[in-house]
């Protein structure tokens, strides 16, 4: 009989975890998958509590588990009462049952740090990734063609220009158009686009500012032959050497005689030179390069012709294309340090079709720096001046001028000649005391330079004829830190 109900109970405890199972299954396939080991943990308790339920009222009732031949009263401590068995029993599921809620508050944790590690790991790709992206902005800023700016500078020069013709209002945009230039400006610039965005808050970068400086490099002359001097302030005292006493020799105990140099201060005053750029509004998602380019080369190509008519020609007026600092045909006659056609400025030669050779050689003493100044010194005219150098290649003569060939430059007597495209042109017409050519070294013209080029663009002035302005600016000054060291050909008066 006690057989019969042991089988009786154990049957009715495997039907009770077998149902329990498979609502456990079935529960979890409807579940969301993160519940799942939740749920099942949940339902193999009440599993295990059923059966011990079932197990302890077998104790109570029969002493013993009878499962077929086996019997597990053998297991069952004799000294203790069937409550006090059922009551341990119970205690140790319990404590078992803690162990599996540690375990599971375990997996939980783990699973918030693998969420967190997951996290670190994307931000960590997208360092990555802007790294490589900045790594090649720089190496394209390094690849520049001759005469044309790198891809990145162009792109950043013509994203200004998108930038103020989405603030102009009644530009005729799609929201696509929008949406695209919003993405470009934000790729390429780093940044937002907003309402209150101007060309003003953003500054050139350093790289690009630097490709803008090689362009006018390129384009001019007076960074090349010149010394460019940065200006620290806005106005800067530099010396300069005005009475040059020489050293000579000292008897055998004789006194030693003083020399006494003297110099003078030259100011140099930054002024504010520049120019606009007008735009059409309209904007094309594949123009953004092209426009940088051709910002950059209209900027350059004038930048440069003002930094080399300062250098070269300025009056010192003050008024048009002239600043204050004199350029070298100015300083030549205010130190008189130049020649006349014919060696008289009564000599009728009015014009600079008059120079003669020897004229051009004349201007070789003038400078009382010669004796330093010819290591370096070096002529300088307009490129159409070879037309009257030819014509001094006589049989008595020979051949005093040499026209240059390939990476050999055009000499006359020996001394290079430096083309310079801003100097008076050859002319047969009368342009009294003019000075028409130099001769000297002209790397003591300083080319002072105050911070570098800036651009801003203004959406208003230019509304009329739906049209952007873009404004170049750059501060600059000009002065020579050597009297004499620069001599100069000049037509006669009369």
């Amino acid at each position: 009989m006690n057989k019969i109900h042991s089988i009786i109970l154990f049957a009715v405890a495997a039907f009770a975890a077998c149902f329990g199972w498979m609502r456990s299954a079935a529960t979890a396939t409807e579940a969301p998958p993160t519940n799942n080991a939740t749920r099942q943990f949940e339902h193999i308790k009440s599993i295990f509590a059923e059966i011990a339920y079932l197990a302890g009222l077998q104790l109570r009732q029969f002493g013993e588990l009878v499962f077929g031949k086996t019997s597990l009263r053998a297991f069952i401590v004799p000294e203790k009462t069937l409550d006090e068995q059922i009551k341990d029993s119970l205690a140790h599921m319990s404590k078992r049952f803690d162990q599996l809620e540690e375990m599971q508050k375990g997996v939980a944790k783990n699973r918030e740090d693998l969420e967190a590690v997951t996290k670190l790991v994307a931000e960590v790709a997208k360092d990555i990734l802007n790294v490589r992206k900045i790594s090649l902005e720089q190496k394209d800023v390094a690849v520049r063609r001759p005469g044309q700016l790198s891809d990145g500078a162009a792109k950043y020069l013509g994203t200004l220009w998108m930038v103020s013709a989405l603030k102009t209002p009644g530009v005729d945009l799609k929201p696509h158009q929008v949406e695209l230039a919003h993405k470009h400006i934000k790729d390429i610039l780093g940044l937002e686009a907003k309402a209150a965005l101007t060309s003003a808050d953003i500054p050139l970068p350093v790289q690009y500012s630097a490709e803008i400086v090689e362009f006018v490099y390129e384009y001019g002359l007076a960074r090349k032959v010149g010394t460019v001097f940065p200006l620290g302030a806005a106005s800067v005292k530099l010396p300069k050497l005005t009475t040059d006493p020489t050293f000579g020799l000292i008897a055998t105990s004789g006194s030693v005689p003083e020399k006494s140099p003297q110099i003078a201060f030259v100011t140099f005053t930054a002024e504010k030179f520049g120019g606009l750029i007008r735009l059409p509004e309209e904007i094309d998602e594949d123009s953004i390069i092209g426009m940088g380019q051709f910002i950059a080369r209209y900027a350059a190509r004038n930048i440069a012709y003002v930094e080399d008519w300062q250098f070269f020609m300025s009056t010192g007026a003050a008024s048009g294309i002239n600043g204050t600092g004199p350029g070298l045909v100015t300083a030549v006659v205010t130190d008189a340090c130049y020649v006349y056609n014919g060696n008289l400025s009564t000599s009728g030669k009015t014009k600079p079709s008059d120079a003669t050779l020897t004229d051009f050689r004349n201007m070789r003493n003038a400078s009382t720096l010669s004796g330093i100044v010819l290591g370096k010194a070096k002529y300088y005219m307009h490129p159409t001046y070879e037309a009257l150098l030819v014509s001094f290649n006589t049989s008595a003569t020979v051949t005093p001028y040499k026209a240059g060939t390939g990476n050999s430059p055009a000499t006359l007597d020996g001394f290079e000649i430096v083309w310079v495209p801003v100097m008076p042109v050859y002319s047969t017409s009368a342009t009294v005391s003019v000075v028409h050519a130099l001769f000297g070294d002209v790397s003591y013209q300083y080319l002072g330079l105050r911070n570098g080029i800036r651009f801003d663009t203004s959406r208003d002035a230019a509304f009329a004829t739906d049209e952007i302005l873009i404004r170049a600016l750059e501060r600059l000054t000009v002065a020579l830190m050597a009297s004499k060291a620069i001599a100069g050909l000049r037509c006669s008066a009369s």
